[in-house]
This record gives C-alpha cells, sequence and structure tokens, in this order.
C-alpha cells in the first residue's frame, strides 16, 4: 500500500475536492501528513 498520497488522490478517495482539502488545511482540521518544502505539494497518509 502506498504511504503518501497527492492531494488529487485524496480529494477522491473522500469525494471531496482539492479546494475543500486546502481549505480545511487553513482551518486546521485536515492537515497533510508532510508538505514537500520545495514546492509546497500536501501529501496525506490514510491516518
Amino acid at each position: 500500500m502506498k504511504e503518501y498520497f497527492s492531494i488529487g488522490e485524496t480529494a477522491k478517495i473522500n469525494n471531496v475536492s482539492i479546494q475543500a482539502l486546502r481549505l480545511y488545511d487553513r482551518m486546521g482540521l485536515l492537515k497533510p501528513a508532510y508538505v514537500d518544502p520545495e514546492n509546497n505539494y500536501r501529501y496525506y497518509t490514510i491516518d
């Protein structure tokens, strides 16, 4: 099984938009497990 999922994959798995995930991150509701410091891409885990 994959360790990290991109924001697009996470959005599809949870049936929400990418914009919603970004909003949840800003609100502190659903933080990504890892943010790449070079490009600020958000990565999520199954947890």
